[in-house]
């Protein structure tokens, strides 16, 4: 079926890969969402009880809340990596740089790794955050710049993948380029608000 899609073998192996990685992800996400009740059961006691008035760090640690932040931090971190293609595209087709013939093979080598790895490590990506995203949405909500800025970009997201592979037939009219870049914008906001 990707075959159709994704011409090159190396790349439909690490997608497929990337597909497994991420569905394993999502199942122990859904799995730490079920069993949420669970992940305070080994804190200590004086952390788990409020009438306590220890003024200790991690009193107010929410492990499902730390369990979301790492997962969207992970997903970041893949977006990140994953906008890496354009930067290199906008280096190697700039006029107005004079790049040495060695830089420019250098350029084109690292584009065409990157070009590579791009949609194994946004299928990844997409996981972590589809997770880090459920339990920050419906678990621990607050209506303020940082989530909502969060939510727009999950809304973002989600068109942005289902272009990207109306990519590799040419039939997404650009849009996975300039949507990418919006849901960069807001994926800095919610990082840095």
């Amino acid at each position: 079926m990707l075959a159709n899609w994704v011409k090159n073998q190396k790349e439909r192996k690490l997608i497929y890969i990337a597909i497994v990685a991420s569905l394993v992800i999502l199942a122990f996400g859904f799995w730490t969402i079920a069993h949420r009740g669970s992940l305070t059961a080994n804190l200590p006691t004086h952390f788990k009880n409020e009438t306590n008035h220890l003024h200790h760090p991690l009193k107010d640690f929410n492990p499902l809340k730390a369990y979301a932040k790492n997962k969207g931090s992970l997903g970041r971190i893949g977006v990140f990596a994953a906008f890496a293609l354009f930067p290199l595209y906008f280096l190697i087709r700039s006029k107005k740089l004079k790049l040495t013939k060695e830089m420019k093979t250098l350029l084109s080598k690292a584009l065409k790794w990157v070009k590579l790895v791009h949609v194994p490590i946004s299928l990844i990506a997409f996981a972590l955050i589809t997770v880090h995203s459920i339990i920050m949405a419906f678990y621990e909500w607050k209506t303020n710049a940082v989530y909502l800025s969060g939510v727009i970009s999950y809304i973002l997201f989600l068109p942005l993948g289902i272009l990207g592979f109306l990519r590799y037939k040419r039939k997404d009219k650009n849009l996975h380029y300039y949507l990418s870049f919006a849901f960069i914008l807001f994926m800095l906001l919610h990082t840095f608000i």
